[in-house]
């Protein structure tokens, strides 16, 4: 046990791997496909819990208790979440949700992965991709779908007082059974813990402004996009930045407008429950694409209990 007593439980689950990775050619950027959806979606992202993503630096405070603090990003001296943290959470639920490959991994996990879950290149223009590296591309491939940085529009900025945080260990056994990766890990959402690190945070309600753009998707790729926001029929808040251990990172993104080019799906206030007669055919197509066990296990890891409190010390 310790002097800090017995691990307090794990504040994650895994969403085990579908059966197979399904590749195909991916449509390309170096012409508009008019037989395929190209265009933008904007909305706005809510904390629902305090959001941190750390710029790499330490800032001064106003406050002698704390006179440093793990400053938050900002760009172009506004605060944000950076399009790359928000394209990778976005990411990392196609990647958990499709018959995808495993793009990050850690030494022994590409031993402990089958052969056709080894990330996707793209040699030469005959190159088949999963449908997560079509969309956020892939060793030799851009990707066809773009996130800005998510400015802040309202809310407030402070400090929070977190447990310490340590790097996740790729290679610890608790990752595999019976020599096989367990799968995709996502961290719960709950009740930050409390600590004594301070770190600048978003605070709860905080709202970011949603841009990003795609091309060339299929209709049931856009619906696989949509449902990774949570615009599908099983709407969840997704997590990113750091401090998810602690249940820091959890965000509901609410979707606004999906605009294409050439007015070819145009609906405004778009919600799960009244979507628009093509988005909801989007949606539908890509119930073909979605593994649906695996959603259906990250719903469970990510459905909220308003009694979970994430560990405030060694898990």
């Amino acid at each position: 046990m310790g002097a800090f007593g017995p691990p307090e439980p794990k504040p994650f689950g895994f969403v085990p791997l579908p059966p197979h990775v399904s590749r195909q050619k991916p449509a390309g950027h170096d012409r508009l496909v008019t037989a395929l959806w190209s265009g933008s979606i904007t909305g706005e992202l809510v904390a629902q819990t305090p959001i941190h993503v750390g710029s790499g630096g330490i800032d001064l405070t106003d406050d002698s208790r704390i006179p440093l603090v793990k400053a938050h990003f900002r760009t172009a001296g506004k605060v944000a979440i950076p399009g790359s943290s928000l394209k990778g959470a976005i990411r990392s639920v196609v990647e958990a949700i499709t018959y995808s490959c495993v793009r990050v991994q850690s030494r022994r996990a590409r031993e402990a992965l089958p052969d056709d879950f080894k990330p996707c290149e793209a040699k030469n223009r005959d190159a088949r991709l999963c449908l997560a590296c079509r969309l956020f591309g892939a060793m030799g491939y851009q990707g066809q779908v773009s996130f800005a940085d998510a400015i802040l529009l309202s809310g407030k900025v402070g400090t929070i007082l977190t447990p310490s945080l340590y790097p996740p260990r790729a290679d610890a056994r608790l990752y595999y059974k019976d020599g096989q990766v367990k799968g995709r890990k996502f961290y719960h959402h709950g009740q930050p813990a409390k600590g004594n690190v301070p770190i600048e945070v978003c605070d709860v309600q905080s709202r970011f402004r949603l841009f990003l753009e795609f091309i060339n998707l299929e209709p049931g790729e856009l619906g696989v996009l949509l449902t990774a926001l949570g615009c599908g029929s099983t709407p969840f808040e997704l997590k990113l930045g750091g401090a998810k251990p602690i249940c820091a990172g959890s965000i509901k993104a609410q979707v606004r407008l999906v605009d294409t080019m050439g007015a070819r799906l145009r609906a405004t206030q778009f919600e799960a429950s009244a979507s628009a007669q093509n988005l909801g055919q989007c949606l539908t197509a890509a119930k073909g694409l979605i593994a649906d066990e695996s959603l259906k296990e990250l719903m469970r890891i990510w459905t909220r209990d308003p009694r979970r409190v994430c560990p405030s010390r060694v898990y």
